[in-house]
């Protein structure tokens, strides 16, 4: 659901908002104003630059490979320094992208094709998404990370960042859909997915976050690696200290 507290209105991105509020079993909840995800920032108005600089986000962390900051090039304030921890080389995408493709052309609703890209993201960068927790965990003022949508790697890196806060599943994945319902479709990337050959329904498919793809992937972390922190420990690296470090900043008693 919405809570409308979390969602920051800003003209030039409509998927921002802050990760924190999310109640904690056992007491406590995620703290407000510390870390938020958003989607791409280069149609930021002024005015949404004074609302950044103002919640004091001095990192933004860009999940993006650099051939798309090239394209896209955000705008941020003075006051914010942009760091890349790009998910998925775009040697390992290119080699994967036949098999994305051809899996959506044989979903209806493109959600095959999303688990092959979410998969894929899984297999090849584990130590990369360690990369992006240790930053949050290590940052010293509220942080940022986003993509170009705010939904695939953002939706994954900010689930991580819950389930290692001990956030209940359901509220993880409540955090992912909430995508569907903020972000503003997308027209030139349904153009896109529909000049590679995929139906419209496949194409709108793959432009949501329907939550069974979000319970299937965690679930798979759940089976293989006891969850999202072992994963991210055993495949990625992940420092225990930093788990440790991340809960330290991020859970409000």
């Amino acid at each position: 659901m919405r809570d409308p507290s979390r969602v920051v209105a800003l003209t030039g991105a409509d998927n921002f908002r802050d990760l924190g509020g999310y109640p904690i079993p056992g007491g406590g909840e995620v703290a407000r104003g510390l870390v938020y995800r958003s989607d791409g920032l280069q149609s930021l108005t002024d005015d949404d630059l004074r609302v950044v600089e103002e919640r004091g986000i001095t990192t933004v962390i860009d999940l993006r490979h650099q051939r798309e900051f090239d394209i896209r090039p955000s705008r941020l304030p003075a006051s914010a320094q942009r760091v890349s921890h790009c998910l998925m080389s775009p040697v390992d995408a290119a080699g994967k992208a036949t098999d994305v493709r051809d899996a959506a052309r044989v979903s209806g609703d493109g959600h095959d094709m999303l688990e092959v890209m979410y998969t894929l993201m899984i297999d090849y960068s584990a130590q990369r998404f360690a990369d992006v927790i240790t930053a949050i965990a290590d940052a010293d003022a509220p942080v940022l990370f986003h993509c170009h949508g705010g939904k695939d790697r953002t939706g994954l890196v900010a689930a991580f960042v819950l389930e290692l806060l001990g956030v209940e599943r359901e509220l993880v994945l409540d955090d992912y859909v909430l995508t569907s319902e903020l972000r503003v479709a997308d027209a030139d990337a349904f153009r896109d997915l529909m000049d590679d050959g995929l139906s419209a329904a496949a194409a709108a498919g793959v432009l949501g976050a329907p939550r069974e793809l979000m319970i299937s992937i965690l679930g798979r972390l759940d089976t293989e690696h006891g969850g999202a922190g072992g994963y991210l420990r055993d495949v990625g690296g992940l420092d225990d200290t930093a788990i440790s470090r991340l809960r330290d900043r991020l859970v409000k008693l």
